[in-house]
């Protein structure tokens, strides 16, 4: 049964931080992709596809909903509903695909009823010099199964049964021809657009806001520098001794976004502790004007007494407080008065010694509960992986029929034989 879902989902993740990743330029990136899975269960669908421009999701397709909707305003606003209605057919050609090659890989690896997981991850990137990069994987059951190098046309087969397949698509040529078609024209044309619809969004600027810490243990001393709150992804954190990049000492966390669409990363490296002066951790990011250097100071000693100090003077002002109530409330005390709680709950007042009326109006009902915070989870399969496009795959293709069809914006994916 192989790595099953929790696998193949680590195989997606790796995929989209691995093909977003990369400080040395600021590419525009498309990615597609799709998941299929044969044993679905509430909140699983058997089918998932997903796309990201620039590391945001942009729309959603699975087969619960069997609807492909936009998951940013700055795409939706720029497609019309024959738009939609036209992809959500193209999924729902991709569902029945997936069905059948979810099938002929279970028998080929002689597999028995159970959970199996396909997908397929392709996509394309503009690079700031002009030039592109496209590629096309599959994966199964979280391992690579088979991949696309669109400089040859030719594909790459991770085990025997792949080599199956390999043969199988070499040999028609018309699967790879029009991969790399799609590749390096019809992706790019549409990363362009997307680019130009979310300007705004994608092409933004955030500074980061840089850390420098340090901890002691065992006579070695860890220094991290940590990037928070930066847009767009690109960045480089290196640590510096005397000015020279420690390239091989430092390790380095993977660039994650977080929940407002920023991203944070970090990078620490092991020194001697009287060494530390000699450290520097260098930020590079497209939204500074350029590098900027970060150094680790100590907190001083007197921090930690000032804080006492500034507790101890909180404490003594609330306690001279408190003993004002008190005397206040004991001075009513003394001109006869006494305190008594209101039917309703609030504090009132009345002679010493008078006799207590009796509130006959109505006690306050409770107001309306609040609003009920329904935690939704919601289940992504970001980075479904499979492109596989239009092909109404109600029944298998033969070889000699031609197995592509051409969507929109979306590439094509041929049944797996």
């Amino acid at each position: 049964m192989g790595l099953g879902r929790a696998g193949a989902l680590g195989l997606v993740l790796g995929l989209l931080l691995g093909v977003l990743g990369g400080a040395a330029s600021e590419p525009h990136s498309l990615r597609y992709f799709y998941t299929a899975v044969s044993d679905p269960s509430p909140g699983v669908p058997q089918f998932v596809s997903v796309g990201y421009v620039d590391g945001h999701l942009i729309d959603h397709y699975d087969s619960e909903t069997q609807r492909t909707e936009p998951r940013v305003d700055w795409f939706a606003t720029n497609m019309d509903q024959q738009y939609w209605d036209k992809q959500t057919e193209t999924l729902r050609g991709a569902e029945q695909i997936f069905r059948v090659n979810l099938n002929t890989l279970r028998e080929r690896y002689n597999q028995s009823r159970g959970s199996h997981t396909l997908q397929h991850v392709y996509g394309c990137d503009l690079l700031e010099d002009g030039s592109i990069r496209g590629f096309d994987q599959y994966g199964y059951e979280g391992r690579e199964f088979i991949a696309f190098d669109k400089d040859t046309e030719t594909y790459t087969a991770a085990d025997a049964r792949a080599q199956i397949t390999k043969r199988k698509w070499e040999e028609d040529g018309t699967v790879a021809e029009q991969m790399k078609h799609y590749l390096e024209n019809t992706c790019i044309e549409w990363l362009r657009k997307h680019v130009s619809y979310g300007k705004d969004v994608l092409e933004r600027r955030e500074r980061p806001e840089v850390r420098v810490s340090g901890m002691e243990a065992d006579k070695i001393l860890t220094l991290s520098c940590r990037a928070h709150g930066f847009y767009p992804r690109p960045i480089s954190i290196s640590w510096l001794k005397d000015g020279m990049v420690q390239e091989q000492e430092t390790k380095r966390g993977s660039t994650v976004p977080n929940s407002d669409g920023t991203y944070h990363a970090w990078a620490t490296i092991d020194v001697l502790p009287g060494d530390r002066d000699k450290y520097q951790c260098r930020v590079e990011h497209a939204s500074l004007p350029q590098p900027s250097l970060f150094s680790w100071e100590p907190q001083s000693n007197l921090i930690p007494i000032v804080a006492g100090v500034a507790v101890a003077v909180v404490a003594v002002i609330a306690a001279l407080a408190g003993f004002a109530v008190w005397k206040s409330k004991q001075g009513k005390k003394g001109k006869g008065y006494n305190v008594a709680p209101g039917s309703d709950g609030e504090t009132t007042t009345r002679p010493q010694g008078a006799t207590p009326v009796s509130n006959h109006s109505t006690s306050a009902r409770e107001g309306p509960e609040g609003p009920l915070c329904t935690l939704c989870c919601s289940w992504i399969w970001t980075h479904s992986l499979n492109l596989s496009h239009l092909q109404s795959a109600t029944s298998r293709a033969k070889p000699e029929h031609n197995w592509l069809c051409t969507p929109s914006n979306r590439g094509n994916s041929p049944i797996i034989c």
